[in-house]
Formats: C-alpha cells, sequence, structure tokens
C-alpha cells in the first residue's frame, strides 16, 4: 500500500569527499522494509530523494545518503564520559512532521542499560534517559549541554506501568 509510511528522524551525519553526497544516520528500524522510497525533508521544507546505505538491525543504526552538499553537519561527543545525572536533550519529530523539530530535556538515568533488540536476541547496552521521546523520533539526536550528538534515540518502553523510559544508542556505537 503506497499510502503507508514510516516517520522517524535523522542526523546530518557527514559530506562525502567529492562533496557530492551528504549522509544521514538514523535508526535501522525506521528504513529497513524492503522496496521503500524514501525521501529526507529538511527543516526548512526542502525534500530530497534518499538512497538506502546500508543498516544493521542488532544495533538498530541505519545510513542514507542524499545528493546535497554544505548542510551543516553534526558534531559528536564521546559517550563513554557519560555520568549518571548529566542533563541531555532530544531532538527530533514525535508523530513525524506535525511536531518536527522538537526539543525536550531530561537527565541520564542509566548508562550501558542492556536493552532487548526487537529483531535479534542481542541486548544493546544502550543510555536510559527520561527526555521525552515519541514515535517520530527514532533515529533523532540526543544531545549533551554542548549540543554534540552522545546518542540516537531508538525506542522507549510505553506500558502504563513506566514513564519517561527512553534509550539511546551511544555515539560510540554509532562511530564504530
Amino acid at each position: 500500500n503506497n499510502n503507508l509510511y514510516t516517520e522517524g528522524t535523522g542526523i546530518v551525519m557527514k559530506e562525502d569527499k567529492a562533496g557530492e553526497y551528504t549522509y544521514i544516520l538514523t535508526c535501522a528500524h525506521v528504513i529497513s522494509e524492503p522496496g521503500t522510497d524514501m525521501a529526507i525533508q529538511m527543516e526548512n521544507g526542502v525534500r530530497h530523494d534518499a538512497e538506502m546505505v546500508g543498516y544493521d538491525l542488532r544495533t538498530d543504526i541505519g545510513v542514507l545518503k542524499i545528493k546535497a552538499s554544505g548542510l551543516k553537519t553534526a558534531e559528536f561527543g564521546n559517550s563513554d564520559s557519560l555520568k549518571v545525572g548529566s542533563t541531555v536533550y532530544a531532538i527530533g519529530n514525535p508523530g513525524g512532521t506535525e511536531f518536527f523539530g522538537s526539543f525536550t530535556s531530561g537527565m541520564i538515568s542509566a548508562i550501558d542499560r542492556p536493552v532487548p533488540s526487537a529483531n535479534s536476541s542481542y541486548d544493546l547496552p544502550c543510555i536510559q534517559h527520561n527526555a521525552a521521546i515519541n514515535p517520530g523520533n527514532s533515529g533523532g539526536a540526543l544531545v549533551n549541554e554542548y549540543g554534540q550528538v552522545i546518542g540516537l534515540n531508538s525506542s522507549k518502553i510505553s506500558s502504563t506501568e513506566y514513564e519517561g523510559m527512553g534509550f539511546a544508542v551511544p555515539s560510540e556505537t554509532v562511530l564504530n
């Protein structure tokens, strides 16, 4: 059905050496549907057709590329230096483009929290935080107080028994 699509968030990661393509980091579960046409909508509303570079369902990391150059790229921080209680900010598109660019704050609740992957029996060590994230935030940045990306928002526990438990793939996992 062509009317069904998944919306998520992405991070402008880097430009290729030739200056022809820009790579966008997101979650694998956002882009892993086979045979799906993909597009990236920038904050200013400009849309770019996107090509799959690759994804890993085990770590929930995915990369797309768009034919564009000169975009401001994110600065990545070291997630290995995080401490419980540190302030973090989640940037994303909860619910898709309707609430694009939402910015929420919270704190790190746990580091290296083993979270079962929905796509494998592997427990992914994640950053647990309580910044508000919702469907559509997947693939968005979790940033530190310096504006550096220290995590890739991946999932949350949604249950009447839990509130405010978000999980992000650490930047060190993303970059390695």
